[in-house]
């Protein structure tokens, strides 16, 4: 009996391993935009939104598809006059923000990460005829993103494909944005770096400032661009290791910050 259950399972191992025989190894997407396999369990808010209030969550991804890789920088091409309005805007009188200091990792270290995020801010705000204001409103103990109409700027642990993340939430009959947060992700290395070459090496970290200009231009009312004409863009969907770049506006990002203008 003993035999006949040991030649069975040889048998059962047999006719699996046949059902692979053949069958190609995952390749790498031919393109950069985000598949159906690539969501993210960070998008359903702790509670139900209250009546006439709408979420929107944007996950910025590295220009690379393996685990643990910050992506390839590339130098500015050819940069379009694209873009893509989100279907909200700033108040009028502005916007409000806070800083989790503590969260700032120690490779930046809390002043310069808040001078770089101030500097990102003022990067929109700069644009002529855009009418963002940025209000810098002291620290917060914010760990996490919610709707406490904190709007709150912090790193912390999310999901390791993820750059950083961000969230809105905005009044759908005024389209006014209402609370938002921008998560960058500890998992990964930080830095500031001097100004100089679109593509730094050394050392091998997001650039503050660069990703940052990027996520708060969800917050002034942009989408993410996908298409490979736009890779040169501030608000293309894609982000690199030592890439400085979108610490600039491109023509498509300064007539998008135009069009939303409050």
């Amino acid at each position: 009996m003993k035999d006949r259950r040991w030649i069975f399972s040889i048998l059962c191992v047999m006719a699996i391993s046949a059902m692979f025989v053949g069958v190609p190894l995952a390749k790498q997407p031919a393109s950069e935009q985000p598949g159906e396999d690539e969501e993210f369990d960070e998008t359903a808010p702790d509670t139900p939104l209250p009546p006439g209030m709408k979420e929107r969550v944007f996950i910025h991804l590295p220009r690379a598809h393996k685990p643990g890789h910050l992506g390839t920088c590339t130098l500015t091409t050819t940069a379009s006059s694209n873009f893509g309005l989100a279907g909200w805007h700033l108040p009028g009188g502005g916007i409000t923000w806070k800083l989790n200091r503590s969260t700032v990792p120690a490779t930046v270290g809390a002043e310069a990460g808040l001078n770089a995020l101030k500097a990102a801010f003022a990067t929109w705000t700069a644009v002529e005829n855009s009418g963002e204001v940025f209000i810098y409103g002291g620290t917060t103990s914010v760990t996490r993103s919610r709707l406490d109409f904190v709007n709150a700027v912090l790193w912390g642990r999310i999901s390791a494909g993820a750059i950083a993340i961000t969230y809105i939430r905005y009044y759908s009959a005024t389209g006014i944005v209402a609370d938002v947060d921008t998560i960058f992700n500890s998992r990964y290395p930080w830095a500031v770096f001097p100004n100089g070459n679109e593509c730094q090496l050394n050392p091998d970290a997001y650039d503050v400032p660069n990703i940052a200009v990027h996520e708060f231009g969800h917050w002034v009312g942009l989408d993410d661009l996908y298409n490979d004409q736009d890779k040169d863009l501030t608000m293309y969907g894609y982000g690199a290791g030592g890439e400085l770049k979108k610490r600039s506006l491109e023509t498509g990002d300064i007539n998008g910050a135009q069009a939303v203008a409050p």
